[in-house]
């Protein structure tokens, strides 16, 4: 079959089929020949790689020219005198002959003429975009202008000194610049918000960006600083819950400040709060953030309900309440609190009290229980139900600003505990919670929430 298909294939076809098919070549693990002084490896640059496929091509072409004559000679000497067969294989030995002229042709314009036109330089494209350096290389001690935009954890060139910052003002918070790779050694922070980079990188071994994007933003030191990189090197962002933070970057125990970044109003109308938890799984002592704490260990108000204390978050609730108005519907359910389990259906004869709390679009932060419910005369919460899109923070702690204990067990620390629908056990109620660690762990009753609406 393949003489066949090479018969009937001219110089020009095969030619444009091998160049392309060794264009796509380097993505595969090959042994190259060495051609023209050229040997392709994983470092060959792009020109050197134009010149080496143009002399394989030329190497290719003759060979396959070679085959072609011999096949056409093998046409004529088998064709008995036949004169359209002998008309066919001197057509096809005088085009194949033509067309190896052709290639030696244009390889001796090229190197006899002007060997310029044989050699190819590809200059570096320019850098539009990013932290612009300048560096030595490490391969061939050049001097080079790189684009970096994007985290380096290693950076093998030496940085001789820093050209510009080429990024948007507000794309970025921070930059994290560090003495050795892998974001260790000496650390150099490089404030970015709300006005443009600047500063010198030079000698840099690795580079953290820290991006102005939308989330809590958690610090492993006081006022929203990253402390010895021996312990964090940068902050940990997120803009969902997080179970367990020992399982992103073992962040468990390191917060000591914590900021909230909004998107841009104009754009999008969506703010950030969050519930810090002392244990995973969003349960122990807790406090509802709605701004930016700069120390996890300072006294509550309104925004910061309970003093957590540093290094003491394991878990925490992400929300995000929407703030447009069209897109907000009034009647979005409600949490119902009883002072008698099973959601007050069992027991007509019993005294069951509920009380109702709407759900809005965004939390209110911690609320008394009595001063929501005052039909309720003590704190007597023994189940509840969820008739919307929301999650249910329960504590023991008495207020978001006064108290920081109560119910049975004074002495005791307050407890937290998260309630969504994938925690209740009979469609939207939470039967018992008698049985839950709030009694349990915590000891006490309930005395306060949180509503987190699920937008």
């Amino acid at each position: 079959m393949l003489p066949v298909i090479l018969i009937y294939m001219n110089i020009k076809t095969i030619i444009v089929t091998a160049s392309s098919l060794l264009i796509a070549f380097p993505a595969f693990a090959i042994d190259y020949p060495t051609i023209a002084g050229i040997t392709i490896t994983e470092s060959t640059s792009a020109a050197d790689f134009i010149i080496y496929l143009f002399n394989l091509g030329i190497a290719v072409g003759a060979f396959i020219a070679v085959i072609m004559v011999f096949m056409a000679g093998f046409e004529w000497l088998t064709s008995s005198g036949n004169p359209s067969k002998v008309e066919s294989a001197k057509g096809k030995i005088i085009n194949t002959l033509f067309g190896v002229c052709v290639l030696f042709g244009c390889y001796l314009i090229l190197n006899t003429i002007n060997s310029q036109l044989a050699s190819v330089t590809i200059n570096n494209l320019d850098c539009n975009y990013g932290l612009v350096v300048s560096v030595k290389k490490a391969s061939d001690g050049k001097i080079e202008q790189v684009c970096m935009d994007g985290d380096q954890n290693n950076i093998s060139d030496t940085i001789i000194s820093t050209v510009k910052w080429n990024f948007p003002v507000g794309y970025l918070l921070k930059a994290y610049v560090y003495s050795e790779p892998n974001y260790k050694g000496t650390i150099t922070e490089i404030d970015c918000e709300n006005k443009a980079c600047d500063g010198d990188i030079a000698g840099a071994k690795s580079v953290y960006l820290l991006l102005n994007k939308p989330g809590i933003y958690l610090y492993d030191d006081n006022n929203y600083k990253s402390a010895s990189p021996a312990v964090k090197s940068y902050p940990l962002v997120t803009s969902s819950s997080i179970p367990d933070l020992s399982s992103i970057n073992s962040f468990d125990n390191f917060t000591k400040s914590l900021k909230i970044v909004n998107p841009d109003q104009t754009k999008e109308q969506i703010q950030y709060q969050a519930v810090v938890f002392k244990d995973p799984n969003y349960q122990g002592r807790c406090a509802f953030v709605a701004t930016w704490v700069p120390d996890m260990d300072q006294a509550p108000d309104g925004n910061y309900t309970d003093n957590i204390g540093d290094n003491m978050i394991s878990s925490i609730i992400v929300a995000k309440a929407n703030l447009d108005q069209s897109k907000i519907f009034e009647k979005r359910g409600e949490i119902i609190l009883y002072t008698k389990t099973n959601c007050g259906r069992s027991g007509a004869s019993e005294e069951i009290k509920s009380c109702s709390i709407p759900i809005r679009s965004i939390s209110e932060g911690q609320v008394n229980i009595l001063k929501q419910c005052p039909n309720f005369k003590s704190f007597e919460v023994q189940s509840f139900e969820i008739t919307g899109a929301a999650g249910l923070v329960l504590s023991t702690k008495e207020s978001a600003t006064g108290g920081t204990t109560g119910g049975a067990d004074v002495g005791s620390l307050p407890y937290c505990m998260y309630f969504d629908k994938k925690t209740l056990s009979d469609g939207t109620c939470y039967s018992n919670l008698m049985n839950s660690p709030i009694y349990t762990v915590g000891g006490q009753t309930p005395q306060s929430f949180i509503v987190l609406p699920d937008n």
